[in-house]
């Protein structure tokens, strides 16, 4: 792996639609915590409800209204009303200011109060606006009072107070076929399963078990050491066999990823015994099982449907879940200086290998960056034991972006490399922020053998059309609305002391999706900016704890 010239110090965290920091990633919601329904939201032992002008405030009715809470990504959130308003706010963002019904979709942030020390919170959520983070939705004077005003106000601290926690209520009272919305429940030890009103309807059995997706829920034995499948009668439609750790638990196009040990590891635990632990000899990995015998660890992986049917036959050395109707498939290829490596290809939901087995890059980035999006995946090309050293070292290989037929958008260079983090090859609501690095001489040209390194940004479209070269930034993030994030940074200026740590000087500028610059010359020196919470969001962009309004 080749140094950088001058370290530019910045480490990729994931985008605002995912977590907006790391420390509280367990405490952001996600499908696992809330699901897209209808709620009624409650605080104070009161209901939110709107004025006759469309003002939120607390009131007890008998006909309360209730909110479609739909997921946009991540912890991101919409809350329309059944006259096909939102739940938002007007363009202040300030102490005191409203919350309302408005006309046009308007995100929140949703935070999940339940913790490790306080399960009974589990349906209470408070709710932030992305582009002002460090507010929170409130009622007014810590009051419950019918009229009692719902406004933002400014609370540092995560975790709401009680006047700006709310509580969840499913408004939908009706069966759920697919058991989207049960939550699992404990007792003596054992999981089960409660329905939206609390009521059991698969009575606690298993060690541990998932939440329902698409009507099947993951189990797990620990007698056997293995997971199986369930339907939403609690029926196992799958026989405990399966590699827990590698199989999956959200299914995705009506199929779910599962994984063996190994064909002889099967036959043991369906004969009576159980998987122990597993454990490394060399270069190769044994399963221990309960009964004392070694047996060979050769995973294998495929798909199941809703009915427990393996209709993709567990034939592939690794697999990634289905994303965008494809899915990630490895073919094992050896051992190098204790790395294995692997060729990758990508099959559709029949099982046909639409693009052949002749990509790398497994040792470098992780399923994020070789899965679909937007119909859209990262290639690389494929170095196998060329790609390692004996110094423990991986090799960067050239890459590039590809559609769904495996036509190229983006080609690779062999002159340009790839870090795993920070990351160069992102796209988001059609702009491709593509960040490379390269050789330069002294003076920062792009030249072979010039001995140093630097970084260049450019960006596209979907169809591969180049909008842009941005001549002097060198990181980026497309932050969503067709808008990007870059840092601008020469690699001929002279390194300053900030911090007590060595920077080349920069700042950050937003450019839209025709390459045109909308922010300029912003928080100047903040190389941490892409460890905070960044984004774009009811017609802000934020970034570096603040937000500036932009132009749809």
């Amino acid at each position: 792996m080749k140094k950088r010239f001058m370290s530019i110090l910045l480490t990729l965290c994931m985008v605002l639609t995912l977590t907006p920091t790391t420390v509280f990633a367990t405490e952001w919601t996600t499908s696992n915590t809330i699901i897209d329904d209808w709620y009624y939201l409650r605080c104070m032992n009161n209901y939110l409800n709107l004025t006759a002008d469309g003002a939120a405030e607390l009131r007890k009715l008998s006909g309360n209204e209730a909110f479609y809470v739909e997921s946009k990504g991540g912890s991101q959130y919409t809350l329309k009303m059944k006259d096909g308003r939102y739940l938002g706010l007007d363009d202040t963002r300030k102490d005191g200011a409203r919350v309302k019904a408005v006309n046009s979709p308007y995100i929140w942030l949703i935070h999940w109060e339940a913790t490790n020390f306080n399960k009974e919170k589990s349906d209470i959520f408070s709710l932030r606006p992305p582009e002002a983070i460090k507010m929170v939705v409130n009622a007014s004077g810590k009051k419950n009072a019918d009229g009692t005003s719902i406004i933002i106000w400014t609370y540092e601290k995560l975790a709401a107070p009680n006047h700006a926690e709310f509580r969840f209520i499913p408004a939908t009272t009706t069966a759920d076929p697919t058991g989207k919305r049960w939550i699992t429940y404990k007792e003596n030890g054992l999981i089960g399963y409660k329905d939206q009103s609390g009521k059991v309807v698969i009575k606690a059995q298993f060690d541990d078990a998932e939440k329902f997706s698409q009507g099947i829920a993951r189990v797990y034995d620990k007698v056997k050491g293995a997971a199986a499948y369930i339907d939403t009668t609690g029926k196992l439609i799958t026989p405990f066999k399966y590699y827990s750790a590698a199989s999956g638990h959200i299914a995705y196009d009506g199929l779910m990823r599962v994984a063996i040990y190994g064909d002889d590891v099967v036959k043991a635990i369906m004969n009576g015994d159980g998987v122990y632990s597993t454990e490394s000899v060399g270069n190769n990995t044994v399963v221990v099982m309960k009964s004392g015998k070694k047996l060979k660890f050769n995973p294998k992986y495929g798909f199941i449907d809703k009915t427990g049917k393996e209709v993709i036959p567990l034939q592939f050395d690794e697999a990634y879940s289905f994303q965008d109707g494809m899915a990630t498939v490895l073919k094992f290829q050896g051992h190098q200086y204790g790395f294995s490596y692997s060729k990758i290809g990508y099959i559709d939901t029949t099982g046909k290998l639409v693009i052949p087995y002749k990509y790398g890059g497994d040792n470098n980035y992780d399923g994020s960056a070789l899965s679909y999006k937007d119909g859209l995946t990262c290639f690389f090309e494929y170095l196998g034991k060329e790609g390692l050293s004996s110094d423990g070292w991986v090799k960067n290989p050239p890459g590039g972006i590809m559609d769904k037929t495996g036509k190229v958008i983006v080609p690779s260079n062999p002159d340009r490399w790839y870090y795993s983090n920070p990351f160069g090859l992102q796209w988001k609501d059609g702009v491709i922020m593509n960040s490379y690095f390269t050789e330069v001489n002294t003076k920062g040209v792009p030249t072979k053998g010039g001995g140093k390194e630097w970084s260049f940004t450019e960006l596209y479209d979907y169809s591969g059309k180049l909008i842009k070269r941005l001549d002097g930034y060198t990181d980026g993030m497309p932050i969503g609305g067709g808008f990007t994030l870059a840092l601008h940074q020469l690699p001929t200026d002279a390194p300053v002391n900030i911090e007590g740590t060595r920077h080349i000087p920069g700042y950050w500028t937003v450019f839209d999706r025709n390459g045109k610059i909308v922010i300029d010359n912003v928080q100047k020196n903040n190389f941490n900016l892409l460890n905070s919470a960044y984004g774009y969001a009811n017609g802000y962009v934020y970034f570096g704890g603040k937000s500036y309004k932009v132009s749809d």
